[in-house]
């Protein structure tokens, strides 16, 4: 599993309002390149809630949940 950031929104590039986007949405973004631009806003650590949902949005699958059955005694 990737320990970068995975984009949790659009990641824009170059001038505003062009339409060009260094990373889309639910893409890992190498950590390197999140510093070095300042993208910290617009990432997510990769095992984070919003990480996975991010990851869902984009590919239509429901991001894992954990469940609790029984009682451990």
């Amino acid at each position: 599993m990737s320990t970068d950031p995975v984009a949790t929104s659009d990641i824009p590039f170059g001038d505003p309002g062009r339409g060009v986007y260094a990373f889309r949405k639910g893409q890992t973004v190498p950590s390197g390149l999140v510093d070095e631009h300042g993208w910290q806003e617009f990432v997510s650590g990769a095992g984070s809630k919003a990480g996975q949902q991010a990851v869902a949005d984009v590919t239509g699958d429901q991001p894992a949940t954990t469940t609790t059955t029984g009682k451990r005694g």
